[in-house]
């Protein structure tokens, strides 16, 4: 676990308040880290170093032509649970972006959508291990039907912030 995360803190803080206190607070939180995110009322379900979960809802705001989850509101949930879960894990000395952002597009999802990224003990140890690296998270989402309306790539990059002269 990254020693130096202010992310990881806010989660230790709130993981014994009631769960839906809880993930209001993360996701107001996460929300004002990540502007867009709160503007498109992305609920954080789960929140762990090995694990987010993520929602979004297929509320109008959302909405293609169709009626379904937008496409870009769909990558902006993959990216959302992948970024959080390595954000979790890397130290606030090292800035974080994505670097392969890959979405294939296979049917109009059914409602609403969940998305889950993981990252197992090696993967972890990996990110503390390396300065400067990038990795691929999986990432897995789902409608209210239970059937996955994409697939997607998310690949991760951190580096060293520049210390600032003086």
């Amino acid at each position: 676990m990254a020693k130096n995360n202010r992310l990881y803190k806010v989660v230790q803080a709130t993981s014994k308040l009631p769960k839906a206190l809880r993930t209001t607070i993360w996701s107001k939180t996460f929300g004002r880290i990540v502007p867009m995110v709160g503007t498109a009322n992305i609920r954080y379900l789960e929140v762990s170093k090995e694990k987010v979960v993520v929602r979004i809802e297929n509320n109008r705001n959302m909405q293609n032509h169709i009626k379904g989850v937008h496409a870009a509101a769909m990558a902006l949930l993959a990216e959302t649970a992948t970024g959080f879960v390595t954000g979790l894990n890397v130290p606030d000395d090292r800035i974080l972006l994505i670097k392969t952002l890959q979405v294939d597009y296979l049917k109009v999802a059914s409602g609403g959508l969940t998305a889950t990224a993981t990252l197992s003990a090696e993967q972890q140890q990996f990110i503390l291990d390396n300065d400067k690296a990038s990795l691929e998270i999986p990432i897995s989402v789902v409608d209210d039907s239970g059937q996955s309306p994409i697939e997607c790539k998310m690949v991760w990059a951190w580096l060293p912030k520049k210390k600032k002269s003086a």
